[in-house]
């Protein structure tokens, strides 16, 4: 049988709230990093569909180091 007057009511303990928390921020950090590594990702794409960057790039020297490395002169 049950609990006559209704049933009790679950209260988070102080180690589970702070797992709970720590989880969440995990995954917003990783969200994060993902939604950056998607949009360097998406520069480098476009970047290279300029010509900008590559092994046939015009900005290229001879061994394929490069005028520019990533937004940085090389002198």
């Amino acid at each position: 049988m049950g609990n006559l007057f209704g049933s009790t009511k679950y209260t988070e303990s102080e180690s589970e709230k702070q797992l709970r928390l720590d989880r969440e921020k995990k995954l917003a950090d990783e969200k994060a990093e993902q939604e950056r590594l998607a949009a360097e990702e998406e520069k480098r794409k476009k970047r290279f569909a300029k010509g900008m960057i590559g092994m046939r790039s015009l900005f290229s020297r001879a061994g394929g180091r490069g005028f520019y490395a990533e937004g940085k002169e090389i002198e």
